[in-house]
């Protein structure tokens, strides 16, 4: 006798039955992936904020700065040297025209990482890991990293005097609101009233353009540098909605939401939190001399420029 076949409405719940099957496999496989992305990046950010901190206790307690200018590297002898003992530009003859590689923090931090620069990178640059040649890519490393630094009011930016005698970070002078005068760049924990709540690096992005963008498809480059809402009285980026941010103009470096709605943030204390969007915008949480000004609440801090 034979066996009945399978009937078209069963095939077609069988087809139905595996198709559900693969849909749920492959969105464990995307939620494991995004697990272990995070994963990675807390611990990038993790291991960039402790050699951070022991590059301040190396330092008589200051902070790496954010960036230095040339002329501020060759008066103050900041040359650096690769982890293969090549030179950094623009050391050692400091020539005008020369890339400025040792300026952002980047290579003034991986002495303090034992010389694996991986926590430095971002997930599109891992290829360049065995490095043969640190010349060769040591310039992308150092303004494209895939870890950020809130380095216009930690550490600051260094530059010299008109007359070239002094050491200046910029806002170090900075005008306020009613019309008095901060310095609001925080280059110890020694003088930081507030480290428990400072941000110190996150994952960043530099956006090319201007509008809004869906933050889990953020599209850009890696940056050296993360600013906040607000860099003294000029408007970067904001948030828009729960699944938006918007910069304010072209060439902006913000928080990197790849995929997430929150970010993984070292703080000036060492301790690492995530934080969801909706609390990235505050003011006092990116400089830690905010205060409350002509009734303006702290959150929403500004100031001139220097």
């Amino acid at each position: 006798m034979n066996r009945p076949g399978y009937t078209l409405i069963e095939l077609m719940v069988v087809v139905a039955i595996i198709g559900i099957l693969i849909a749920l496999a492959g969105g464990g496989l995307l939620l494991a992936r995004k697990a272990a992305n995070n994963l990675d990046v807390s611990n990038n950010v993790r291991q960039v904020g402790l050699a951070w901190s022991q590059y301040s206790v190396g330092s008589r307690g200051t902070f790496v700065p954010g960036l230095v200018t040339p002329r501020v590297q060759r008066n103050k002898h900041m040359g650096l040297v690769y982890p293969d003992d090549t030179i950094v530009s623009p050391a050692p003859g400091y020539e005008e025209g020369m890339p400025n590689t040792g300026g952002p923090w980047v290579w003034r931090l991986a002495p303090y990482l034992s010389g694996e620069v991986e926590p430095l990178l971002g997930a599109d640059q891992l290829d360049l890991i065995p490095i043969t040649s640190y010349a060769e890519v040591g310039d992308t490393i150092a303004f494209q990293p895939g870890i950020a630094y809130n380095g216009w009011y930690v550490g600051g930016h260094l530059d010299t005097s008109s007359d070239g005698r002094r050491v200046i970070a910029e806002f170090s002078n900075a005008m306020l609101v009613d019309r008095s005068h901060r310095n609001l760049v925080a280059d110890s924990i020694a003088t930081m009233r507030r480290p428990t709540e400072i941000f110190v690096f996150m994952p960043g992005m530099k956006i090319d353009t201007q509008g809004i963008h869906d933050v889990l498809k953020m599209d850009g480059t890696g940056w050296f540098e993360v600013t906040p809402p607000t860099l003294a009285m000029e408007p970067q980026w904001r948030i828009d909605s729960f699944n938006t941010l918007e910069t304010l103009l072209p060439d902006v470096p913000v928080p990197a939401l790849r995929g997430s709605h929150d970010v993984p943030v070292f703080h000036a204390d060492g301790h690492i939190e995530r934080h969801p969007l909706n609390e990235l915008w505050k003011q006092d949480h990116w400089i830690d001399a905010a205060k409350i000004v002509d009734d303006i609440p702290r959150e929403q801090f500004t100031h001139e420029p220097d």
